[in-house]
């Protein structure tokens, strides 16, 4: 080994080892957010046939049933999982933020901390109302075709599976604010733009509805008229920002 290094393998030697303190820091924090994941999951295993009795109970049916031996395992190992990771979400989160916090200017920091808060509140938003307001006002409707002779027998696998996907598509375009803010705030749409060309994204809007629910009037527009009142409210706090900020 030698004894004397020049300057230059010096700083090629203490990037390497940063590099690897990196890889050490993000392996712990996929470890930490891993553990937190998988130990709720677990613990949510042990209280998911009482879980999905509450989840079901909205439902206006006498009973729901299964058809495979396997399908009310796979749908509780579902609901453990999914609770889950809704629960370990704000833990991760911190943990990935506290990971490259340290990579960030101050002022960024300072952004995108509020950016990333707001995001996962409106996705929980966006989840509880849909499992609260939208979810039973479909089923409803649509059990609501059955007649004297035609009787629902609905299957615990369909439900949970419908259910959570609308939950899941409500959570992602209920982000529709956090767009538009970012959109004015770096310029690259002014928040006029938004205001002048509210009757196309009226009709975008009503569009991605039809795409995201089922193919019925009642969940379409129970997904468009929230996502037309956030539109419509972004863009006027956008322009509340973006006014402010060149004054």
């Amino acid at each position: 080994m030698r004894p004397f290094r020049s300057p230059a393998e010096r700083t090629e030697i203490l990037r390497e080892m940063s590099f690897l303190e990196h890889l050490g820091d993000l392996r712990g924090v996929l470890v930490a957010s891993s553990i937190a994941f998988l130990g709720l999951s677990i613990g949510y295993w042990f209280f998911s046939g009482k879980i999905l009795d509450w989840f079901v109970a909205r439902v206006p049916v006498e009973r729901l049933v299964f058809y495979a031996p396997s399908e009310a395992f796979m749908v509780r190992t579902k609901v453990a999982f999914v609770l889950g990771g809704m629960t370990a979400f704000p833990y991760i989160a911190y943990r990935l933020w506290r990971f490259v916090t340290p990579g960030l200017f101050s002022r960024e920091r300072n952004r995108v901390g509020p950016i990333v808060a707001a995001s996962a509140v409106l996705f929980y938003t966006g989840v509880v109302f849909c499992y609260f307001v939208v979810a039973p006002t479909i089923v409803n409707f649509m059990l609501g075709y059955a007649t004297e002779r035609v009787q629902p027998l609905l299957s615990i696998s369909a439900y949970f599976n419908t259910v959570a996907r609308l939950c899941l598509a409500f959570g992602l375009v209920f982000q529709l604010p956090i767009v538009i803010l970012l959109l004015a705030v770096t310029g690259l749409v002014s928040p006029r733009t938004f205001l002048r060309q509210w009757r196309y994204a009226v009709v975008i809007i009503f569009v991605a509805a039809a795409i995201f629910t089922p193919p019925d009037p009642v969940s379409q527009v129970l997904m468009a008229v929230p996502l037309v009142v956030l539109y419509i409210g972004s863009a006027l706090v956008a322009s509340a920002i973006v006014r402010r900020r060149n004054a």
